[in-house]
């Protein structure tokens, strides 16, 4: 990665170094948190975790209704169909 910085020349030596620096302690916070993220998830998939690993071969129940998805409110709650 390569950070072009445009300073005015008449910004002094050390106050474009403070800024450097300040810029590389943001980037590598930003860094660690990606990597914490990344670290994160990939901890998740290995667990298994139901939430980011959808196991699509789930039983289903078949409820012979053929509108439930459109009319589930009704089968469910009882409110007028659609």
């Amino acid at each position: 990665m390569q950070i072009t910085i445009d300073a005015p020349d008449t910004l002094p030596t050390e106050r474009i170094k403070q800024r450097i620096k300040e810029l590389e302690q943001s980037l590598q916070l930003e860094a660690q948190f990606f990597e914490n993220f990344v670290n994160t998830k990939q901890t998740a998939i290995n667990n298994n975790d139901p939430w980011t690993n959808a196991a699509i071969n789930l039983p289903t129940v078949d409820t012979e209704i053929e509108d439930f998805a459109l009319n589930h409110d009704h089968y469910l709650y009882g409110v007028d169909k659609k």
